[in-house]
């Protein structure tokens, strides 16, 4: 983003852009915490498929299950990075930005305008990395479905097959 020009803008027209600025961080963040919340209950399930493959494999030795303890494996470290996201950006301008020299040589008005456009490019550079992590656990998610929907769907082909060639023996 460019710089802003405060002075091609009012005050007020700063003041719009940041309420919205403002409310789109607000949705992304809550974004970010839905889709951790997703990820962990997605997690819990994947355990619990994993704890019923692995008993079945212990107790009546049918190693069929491994497919599934694989695949509930894998679909969990696909998402173990959506749990603790490397990077979430806050909404807010930091103080170091606010408190400079450059901002010393301005009018009340002016210096309300510096600091609004200010707030604004800190509040886009926040929302543009908060969209890439969103987007990155989003398709980390789906790539966990579809590792451990597979898994299913190959344990449930597997199963069928050896159960037609056990009908099929007299």
């Amino acid at each position: 983003m460019n710089a802003i020009e405060t002075k091609k803008h009012t005050k007020y027209s700063l003041e719009l852009i940041f309420n919205e600025a403002d409310k789109m961080s607000t949705e992304l963040l809550g974004s970010i915490a839905e889709n951790t919340n997703k990820s962990f209950i997605l997690i819990a399930i994947y355990f619990s498929v994993l704890s019923y493959s692995f008993f079945k494999v212990i107790e009546d030795y049918n190693f069929l299950y491994f497919i599934l303890i694989l695949g509930s494996i894998l679909g969990c470290f696909v998402l173990r990075k959506n749990i603790f996201p490397n990077t979430i950006c806050i909404k807010g301008a930091l103080p170091e930005n606010m408190i400079q020299e450059y901002f010393s040589s301005f009018t009340e008005e002016d210096l309300d305008k510096e600091y609004l456009a200010t707030q604004i490019e800190s509040y886009n550079y926040a929302m543009i990395e908060n969209k890439e992590t969103i987007e990155k656990m989003v398709n980390r998610f789906k790539k966990s479905i579809y590792i451990v929907f597979s898994s299913f769907f190959l344990f449930s082909l597997i199963s069928a097959f050896l159960l037609f060639t056990e009908c099929l023996q007299p």
